[in-house]
């Protein structure tokens, strides 16, 4: 079967919006540009490239690019400053890396839809428990979702802040949004979980954030607008909600950034919830971003988000256990380190 030349299959790649740096930063650290020099070289690339991608590799091989079947083309949820061909690299790797560990896993049972109260009194059932990022993700992973950071896209490839898919029937939700607040993490969390147990998602299908925090001034479909306002809700809901809602109406305009953290960590465990979430739904609706922003660093439980998404995923998934050709790829692209043997 024929393939192009490697000059042809690279111009692909830019049609993609991968340049040859990029394209480097995503093969193993033997490749060489030489290899693909032969028709059998030229196979391998595509090959390598097309399982990092989702591509369909006889496709691939002449120069056109159709998604494989477990995740389809994506919906864009893109604002003005982010557009859907900003971000088709980084979803097409994002869609081939939910794969990888999806396949990885163990067949789990079905997960149901859930209202935002069911799943806020699910983890809440714990005597001591509290509505935080570390038990938004333990609730995830128990409900056989994998929750997987992409903090390691190639230099310069633009990313969205977060994925919900299915890969097929499976969910998976993609956190690329590289902040260390838990406050934020957990809001996008909960948002890609509302449109995953609202049924936003359907099978071999996928929302693509650009970004969460511009939820007011984004282009999509009418639908999508409407599943982005439950899903806020969805997220506001599981958070706090109502009771969230009015300590922090209560807070008033002037308030000074100490004055939010010591009304975050006074109001936090009477809701239990992170104090984090108390200012991060004020900066929601007093527009106070810096103030916010820099009250959250004054708390102590609202730090290291991505070392906790990689920490979980390393303990959820033996990179071992992924396809031997995609291991490398999916240990550079999130973080995990390969288990001692």
């Amino acid at each position: 079967m024929n393939v192009l030349p490697y000059r042809d299959l690279m111009a692909t790649m830019r049609g993609i919006g991968l340049n040859k740096r990029q394209v480097g930063a995503l093969l193993p650290e033997w490749w060489e540009d030489t290899t693909a020099s032969t028709t059998a070289g030229a196979w391998e690339f595509v090959l390598m490239m097309s399982r990092r991608l989702g591509l369909d590799a006889v496709l691939l091989a002449q120069g056109q690019v159709h998604s494989l079947g477990e995740v389809s083309e994506p919906r864009f949820k893109h604002t003005a400053r982010v557009t859907a061909e900003d971000l088709q690299a980084a979803s097409r790797i994002a869609g081939a890396l939910a794969k990888a560990v999806v396949a990885a896993m163990p067949n789990p049972t079905p997960v149901p839809l859930l209202s935002a109260q069911e799943v806020r009194d699910k983890i809440l059932a714990n005597r001591n428990g509290r509505v935080d990022f570390d038990s938004l993700l333990d609730f995830a992973w128990e409900c056989g979702i994998p929750v997987i950071p992409l903090p390691n896209l190639p230099p310069g490839v633009k990313k969205m802040d977060a994925v919900a898919m299915k890969v097929e029937s499976r969910p998976a939700i993609v956190i690329a949004r590289k902040n260390d607040s838990k406050a934020w993490l957990s809001f996008i969390l909960a948002h890609e979980l509302g449109h995953i147990l609202l049924g936003h998602v359907p099978d071999n299908g996928s929302i693509v954030e650009g970004s969460i925090k511009d939820t007011s001034d984004f282009e999509a479909e009418s639908q999508l607008d409407q599943q982005e306002r439950e899903a806020n809700a969805f997220a506001h809901s599981v958070l706090g909600g109502r009771d969230l809602e009015q300590v922090v109406s209560s807070w008033g305009t002037r308030a000074t950034m100490m004055e939010l953290v010591d009304k975050a960590l006074e109001g936090g465990p009477r809701l239990r919830t992170a104090p984090g979430h108390l200012i991060l739904r004020y900066a929601f609706t007093s527009r106070r971003w810096a103030d916010a922003n820099l009250a959250l660093r004054f708390l102590a439980d609202d730090v290291d988000a991505q070392a906790t998404l990689v920490d979980r995923l390393a303990k959820q998934i033996d990179t071992g256990a992924i396809a031997g050709d995609l291991q490398e790829f999916v240990e550079q692209i999130t973080g995990v380190a390969a288990r001692a043997a």
